[in-house]
């Protein structure tokens, strides 16, 4: 996937997460159907908790990622060969752990996806001063995968933002017609 067409799918599913919160009764968007179960809302929560490390990367020069991780060692993978290797990797695993974990999300559902939006625009940004050669030169490590080029990183991220989404719908779902 170029680079234009990886904006647009990130921008696409960033815009999808946020129609939906905003559409979604908050009583609705922040149900558990169980204590160990994220909300509609803490999905959102994930979801900016996941990028911001991101953003901090991309706020360095090139040069550290060569100087921190080496170039990469092999092309980029498709989108659907990322999400069977995030699948792969997974191993059975549920839910994330330690800074990946939601925390509370505030009460405010259109403050929460604007926070969210914000937080995508931002990574969207910092991708815009990356060259598809860069794409395919850098890595950045990812907690369960390993080593990916910028742009495996950029596919996953549009995935994650997917999968999330649809977990939020089935949340909505479950919660009681208040």
């Amino acid at each position: 996937m170029n680079k234009t067409t990886l904006i647009d799918f990130l921008n696409e599913g960033v815009n999808e997460v946020v129609a939906f919160a905003y559409a979604s009764p908050a009583e609705a968007f922040y149900f558990k159907p169980a204590e160990n179960v994220w909300s509609a809302a803490e999905n959102v929560q994930h979801l900016s908790q996941s990028v911001q490390p991101l953003n901090r990367l991309f706020g360095r020069p090139k040069t550290y990622f060569l100087e921190k991780w080496g170039p990469a060692a092999h092309p980029s993978r498709s989108y659907e060969e990322v999400v069977g290797a995030y699948h792969a990797a997974l191993n059975g695993r549920q839910g994330a752990a330690g800074a990946f974990a939601p925390l509370t999300p505030t009460p405010d559902a259109v403050a929460l996806a604007s926070e969210f939006k914000q937080d995508y625009l931002s990574l969207i940004a910092h991708l815009s001063e990356w060259d598809e050669q860069a794409l395919e030169e850098h890595v950045i490590p990812h907690p369960l995968m390993g080593p990916l080029t910028v742009r495996e990183m950029l596919l996953f991220t549009a995935y994650h933002i997917r999968h999330h989404h649809q977990i939020m719908v089935s949340r909505v779902n479950l919660a009681p017609q208040f």
